[in-house]
């Protein structure tokens, strides 16, 4: 696996830009969901993953990695305004999701294919065991199926950005900062399903938020120079 890393003190000015944007967008976010302010939490959430999106889409390198990353971003920042828009767009919101892993998984299977089944068992065993517990002891109701389908699928995109850890060929920085996103990813949609189906946990939301965007900025730097 190539070790080699880009370095953030080249980051252009434009990438600086966008990088500061999706501070002060996260920062309103949190203040408006501090303050109940619906207006503001609607306009700020999805600017920092658009922020994101506009980095990717701006590489000098756009393989079918880098589109794919992009196109990942780009739904994810609308299942954001999805869930932050009413209870009645949770689904949307959930179905858009998976699409973003989707594309993910589209990425991360783009320069990798090898199985690595054994990296494999442990995720498909957390989500089954995650899954167990929204089911017997959470309220998913109608929602049984679709956020079964959904574990699959963000199960599936966790394993294929470990599948890229140690590759030949694929940027150290890349695989690990793609893996340590989907992990990020993956916990964030962990507390927010927990929080929901079963059980209220105090400050979950700044938990969910938090985790989700570090996630997310993990997978788009996964798209600079991956290989």
């Amino acid at each position: 696996m190539n070790t080699n890393h880009p370095s953030f003190a080249a980051a252009s000015p434009r990438a600086r830009a966008l990088a500061l944007a999706a501070i002060l967008a996260g920062l309103l976010f949190l203040i408006g969901h501090a303050l109940d302010l619906y207006w503001l939490r609607m306009i700020a959430k999805p600017i920092p993953v658009l922020c994101l999106a506009v980095w990717v889409a701006g590489l000098p390198t756009q393989a079918r990695y880098q589109r794919a990353i992009t196109a990942g971003l780009l739904l994810s920042a609308v299942a954001d305004v999805l869930l932050e828009a009413s209870a009645a767009t949770f689904l949307p919101g959930l179905v858009t999701f998976l699409l973003a892993h989707v594309a993910y998984i589209v990425a991360f299977t783009s320069d990798s294919r090898q199985l690595f089944w054994q990296r494999a068992l442990p995720i498909y065993l957390y989500g089954a065991a995650i899954y167990a517990i929204l089911f017997t002891r959470g309220e998913l109701g109608g929602l049984a199926i679709p956020v079964l389908l959904y574990v699959i699928v963000i199960c599936t995109m966790l394993w294929r950005a470990a599948g890229r850890v140690g590759v030949a060929g694929i940027l150290g920085f890349s695989a690990l900062a793609g893996l340590v996103g989907a992990l990020l990813f993956t916990f964030s949609d962990t507390l927010l399903a927990y929080n929901r189906f079963v059980d209220r946990v105090a400050l979950a939301r700044y938990g969910v938020i938090l985790s989700y965007w570090l996630g997310q900025a993990g997978i788009a730097l996964s798209a600079w120079r991956s290989r």
